[in-house]
C-alpha cells in the first residue's frame, strides 16, 4: 500500500494531493478518521475481550480469579446461573453498540469521500473552466470528461479504500492482543499461516488487478470517443447514417468494459471464499491441537474466544482484500486525475473578477501585433497595425487563412500576441482581462443554447433571481425579436430546448445577437455570425447593426457582402497582414483581389 507509485511519487503523497485539490486539510482529514478508527477498534477489543470471562463459566470455571473475580465482586454473587445471563447481555450489548458505531462510522466516512470526490471533481472542472484558451483549444474533450468523471471516482474510490484497510487494520491488531492473552502460541501460529496466506495471495492478484485499472481507464475514453459524436454530433450522424457506428462502436466499449468488471468482480471475490476455505481449516487444527494439549473446558475456552473473534475477524480480512484489489485497480484513474490536476494548476487560471469598476473606453490600437501557434513555424499574423477609433464599425474580409478568426481571439483577448500589444483607451487589454470582458458582446457563428427559458439564454444567468428581465426585453428588441418571443406560449419564460432546437437558424442568432446586447457592450464583435444565415434573416440583423452603429464599437467578420458594405472602415487581410483598409468602395478600388471577390459576389 505504500509502494511507490508510477513516476516515485507514493500512493499516500498522491492521496494527499488529492485531498489537497479538494480543499480538505490532509493532516487534519487523516487525523479525525485515525481517531475514529481507533475507537472503534477499542469497541472490538472490548467485545472479543467480554467473551473470555463468558466462555470460562460456561466452560465452569471457578469465578474467584482474574476478570471472573471482579465482575462477581461486582455483581455480588459466584452463581454462574446469575453472572452467565449478565455477562452474555454485556457481550450482546457490546456488540450492539460496536454494529452501530461501524455503522455511523461508515456514514461518516462516506459522506467526507463522497465531498471530496464532488469537491476535486469541481476543482478539475474550475482549472478547465479557467484555463487559458490556447491550452483549451489543444486539449481532447473525451479527455476532460473522462478525468472530471471517471477519473474522479476512481480516485475517490483509492482514498475510501486506504482509511477502510487502515481502519479494518486497526480493528485486527486489537482482536489479535485479546487473543494472544487468551492462548499465545495459537494466536502467533494463526497469524503467520494467516499472513502469508493473505500476503501469498495478494502477491499473486496484484499485476492483474493493476492491469484490470489501467483497461478500464482505457475503456472510459473510449466510450467517450463514440458517446459524444453520436448525441453532441446528432445532425451530422444522422444524415450521415453513421448513427448505428456510433452506437456499436460505444456497446463494443461497453461490453469490454463489462468484461473487465466481471473480471474484477471475481478477483475481489476470491480471497473471500479462500479465506472461509482457510479458517475452517484454521478451527479444525486449533481445535486438534488444544484438545491434545490441555483439557476439553480449557479448548472450549479458547475456541470460544477464537470463534467470536473469527465472526469479526473473518468479514474484515475479506474487506481489506477487497479494498487492496478497489485500491489497485483505481489507481490508474488517481494518477490520471492528478496528472490533470497538475496540468491545468500550471498552466495558469484566468481570474474572472475584475480589478476595479473602471471600463475599457477609447480607440482600440493594436500595434506590431505578431501570432504564431506554439506548434507553427511561420506567424499566423505579423507586424499587424490598426487604430479604430470608438463607436465605429470596422469589417475584416480576406480569404481563408488570412487570419480573421485569429484576429479576432487576440482582440477579444482570448489569445495573447507573440509579439506587439492590443490597448484600449492607452489601457492595455491584458492588464485586466476579467475588466475588458465586461464591456465585451460576442455573437460567435454557432450561438450556444441551453435547454432552458428566452430569459435564461439572452441572460446566460444560472440562477433565475439573478435575471434583469428588463434588460431581457430590451435585447430583445434590439435584436428585432420582440415580436417572435411575444408570440411564443410563455413569452420569455418559453423554453427554447436543447441547443436551441425550437427555433429557426435565424431566432437562434439573434438570440445570441440578444445575448451580447443584454451585457451593454461597448466592443460588440460578430464573429461569422451571419454566415450560415438565409438572405432575409441576415437583411434583418443587418439592419439591426446599422441602428447600433455609432453608439459601440463594431467588429464584424464576414464573408457576405451585405454585412460588411455599410462598415466605417473595411479591413482586407492576406496572409496575415492588412492588404488594404478603408470605405468598402475605396478598397475595392484600390485592390484587385478584393474587387474579384466582389465581382463573384463572394468573401470566403
Amino acid at each position: 500500500m505504500g509502494k511507490r507509485a508510477q513516476g516515485g511519487e507514493g500512493l499516500f503523497s498522491q492521496l494527499r494531493r488529492l485531498l489537497a485539490t479538494a480543499g480538505a486539510h490532509p493532516a487534519a482529514w487523516v487525523a479525525t478518521t485515525v481517531m475514529a478508527s481507533l475507537v472503534l477498534a477499542g469497541l472490538d477489543t472490548l467485545g472479543v475481550a467480554a467473551m473470555v470471562p463468558l466462555t470460562q463459566l460456561i466452560g465452569g470455571a471457578e469465578a474467584d480469579t482474574g476478570a471472573l473475580a471482579v465482575i462477581s465482586d461486582v455483581v455480588g454473587t459466584t452463581d454462574p446461573t446469575v453472572l452467565i445471563p449478565i455477562v452474555a447481555a454485556a457481550v450482546a450489548v457490546l456488540f450492539v453498540v460496536k454494529s452501530v458505531a461501524s455503522l455511523i462510522f461508515r456514514w461518516q466516512l462516506l459522506g467526507r469521500t463522497t465531498r471530496v470526490s464532488a469537491d476535486a471533481a469541481s476543482a478539475l472542472l474550475r482549472g478547465y473552466v479557467l484555463a487559458p484558451y490556447a491550452a483549451h483549444r489543444a486539449r481532447r474533450l473525451r479527455e476532460i470528461y473522462r478525468s472530471v468523471s471517471d477519473s474522479v471516482t476512481q480516485a475517490t474510490s483509492v482514498l475510501l479504500s486506504v482509511v477502510s484497510i487502515c481502519t479494518d487494520v486497526a480493528v485486527l491488531i486489537a482482536i489479535t492482543v485479546v487473543l494472544a492473552v487468551t492462548d499465545p502460541v495459537v494466536t502467533i501460529v494463526t497469524v503467520v499461516v494467516f499472513g502469508i496466506f493473505v500476503l501469498g495471495l495478494q502477491r499473486l492478484l496484484r499485476r492483474r488487478q493493476t492491469r484490470l485499472g489501467e483497461e478500464a481507464a482505457e475503456v472510459s475514453l473510449e466510450a467517450w470517443q463514440y458517446l459524444l459524436p453520436s448525441l453532441d454530433g446528432f445532425r451530422e450522424a444522422r444524415l450521415s447514417s453513421r448513427g448505428e457506428d456510433f452506437v456499436a462502436g460505444y456497446r463494443r466499449a461497453r461490453l469490454r468494459g463489462a468484461r473487465l468488471g466481471r473480471d474484477m468482480g471475481l478477483i475481489s471475490d476470491i480471497p473471500r471464499y479462500t479465506l472461509e476455505i482457510g479458517f475452517v481449516v484454521a478451527i479444525a487444527g486449533i481445535s486438534i491441537y488444544l484438545f491434545n494439549v490441555g483439557t476439553a473446558a480449557q479448548a472450549l475456552v479458547v475456541l470460544g474466544v477464537f470463534a467470536a473473534a473469527a465472526l469479526r475477524a473473518l468479514p474484515t480480512l475479506t474487506r481489506v482484500s477487497s479494498n487492496i484489489a478497489t485500491l489497485r485497480t483505481g489507481q490508474a484513474g488517481l494518477r490520471i486525475f492528478l496528472a490533470a490536476a497538475d496540468e491545468v494548476r500550471t498552466g495558469g487560471q484566468h481570474d474572472e473578477r475584475p480589478r476595479d469598476e473602471t471600463r475599457y473606453r477609447g480607440d482600440l490600437v493594436l500595434e506590431g501585433v505578431q501570432f504564431r501557434y506554439p506548434d507553427a513555424d511561420v506567424p499566423v499574423l505579423d507586424g499587424l497595425s490598426l487604430r479604430i477609433p470608438q463607436n465605429t464599425t470596422i469589417a475584416f474580409v480576406g480569404s481563408s487563412g488570412a487570419g480573421k478568426s485569429t484576429l479576432i481571439d487576440l482582440v477579444l483577448g482570448l489569445l495573447q500576441p507573440t509579439r506587439g500589444s492590443i490597448e484600449c483607451g492607452g489601457r492595455p487589454i491584458a492588464d485586466d482581462l476579467a475588466g475588458w470582458y465586461a464591456g465585451l458582446g460576442v455573437v460567435p457563428q454557432d450561438v450556444f443554447l441551453f435547454n432552458d427559458t428566452v430569459a435564461a439564454n439572452v441572460s446566460f444567468e444560472v440562477e433565475p433571481d439573478r435575471i434583469d428581465l428588463d434588460r431581457v426585453r430590451e435585447a430583445l428588441a434590439m435584436a428585432q425579436l420582440e415580436d417572435i418571443v411575444g408570440s411564443m406560449p410563455d413569452g420569455v419564460q418559453t423554453v427554447v430546448g436543447e441547443r436551441g432546437v425550437r427555433l429557426s437558424g435565424g431566432q437562434r442568432q439573434r438570440l445570441g445577437i440578444a445575448r451580447a446586447l443584454y451585457r451593454r457592450p461597448n466592443v460588440l464583435v460578430l464573429d461569422e455570425a451571419t454566415s450560415a444565415l438565409d438572405n432575409a434573416t441576415e437583411h434583418q440583423i443587418s439592419e439591426t447593426l446599422a441602428k447600433l452603429g455609432g453608439t459601440m464599437t463594431i467588429l464584424i467578420v464576414a464573408h457576405r457582402l451585405s454585412t460588411v458594405r455599410h462598415a466605417d472602415t473595411l479591413v482586407f487581410l492576406k496572409d496575415g497582414r492588412i492588404e488594404a483598409q478603408g470605405a468598402f468602395d475605396q478598397v475595392r478600388a484600390t485592390n484587385a483581389e478584393f474587387a474579384r471577390l466582389v465581382e463573384l459576389g463572394r468573401l470566403d
